[in-house]
C-alpha cells in the first residue's frame, strides 16, 4: 500500500506539470484547460469502472492477485506520462488519457483488494484500526516519500526523465520480486516433507 501511495504521489504531484510543459512547448496552451478536463474525465471513469467490477476480479484472482496485477501496471503509467514521445500528437494525448484511466483503476483495484485482504486476515474488532493504519501508510508514508523523492528526481533529471527512471526502476523491482517468488515456489516444492 505504501509503495502504491509513493508512486501515485509522484504522479499526482508532477504529471500535470509535465503535461502543461508539453502543451506550452508546442504552443497549444489555449487547449490545455479543456484537454486536462477531458483527461480528468478518463481518470474518474477508470476508477468508477474498477470499483464497479472489483468484486468479480476479486473472485477470479483473489485479493493478492488483484494487488499484484495493479502493481504490475504502475510502470506503464509512468511511461505514458513521460509523454510517449517528445511531440504533442494524438498518440501522446491518447497516452495521457489512458494513463489517467489506468492510474485511477490501479488505486481502486489496490484499495478494494487491500481492504478485502485485511478483513480476511485480521479479527473483526480490529478492522477499523487496521484500515486507519493502511490509510496512513498510503497517504502518510507513501505520499510523503513520493513527493520528496519524486521532487528530487524531477529537479535533477526533469519530469519526463524522472518518470522514465521510476518506470524502469519499477520494472526492475517487479522482475526481482517475480524471481524471488518463483524461486521460493521451486525451492518449496522440492523440500522434504
Amino acid at each position: 500500500v505504501a509503495v502504491t501511495g509513493c508512486s501515485v504521489s509522484v504522479l499526482e504531484n508532477f504529471s500535470y506539470i509535465n503535461i502543461k510543459t508539453l502543451y506550452k512547448l508546442h504552443g497549444q496552451e489555449d487547449r490545455l484547460g479543456q484537454e486536462i478536463s477531458l483527461y480528468r474525465m478518463f481518470h474518474t471513469s477508470g476508477g468508477m469502472l474498477t470499483w464497479w467490477w472489483s468484486g468479480s476480479w476479486q473472485k477470479r484472482l483473489g485479493p493478492n492477485g488483484v494487488i499484484f496485477a495493479s502493481v504490475c501496471c504502475v510502470p506503464l503509467i509512468f511511461f505514458l506520462y513521460a509523454g510517449v514521445g517528445d511531440g504533442l500528437d494524438v498518440w501522446t494525448k491518447i497516452g495521457f488519457a489512458a494513463a489517467e484511466a489506468i492510474r485511477s483503476a490501479i488505486f481502486a483495484a489496490m484499495w478494494s483488494s487491500a481492504t478485502i485482504r485485511m478483513n480476511m486476515i485480521c479479527p473483526s474488532h480490529m478492522t477499523a484500526a487496521l484500515q486507519a493504519i493502511m490509510d496512513a501508510s498510503y497517504r502518510g508514508v507513501g505520499s510523503t516519500a513520493g513527493a520528496y523523492f519524486g521532487g528530487a528526481l524531477c529537479k535533477k533529471f526533469g519530469i519526463a526523465n524522472a518518470f522514465k527512471i521510476v518506470g524502469k526502476s519499477f520494472v526492475s523491482l517487479l522482475c526481482m520480486l517475480g524471481a524471488v517468488f518463483l524461486s521460493s515456489r521451486t525451492i518449496g516444492s522440492h523440500a522434504p516433507k
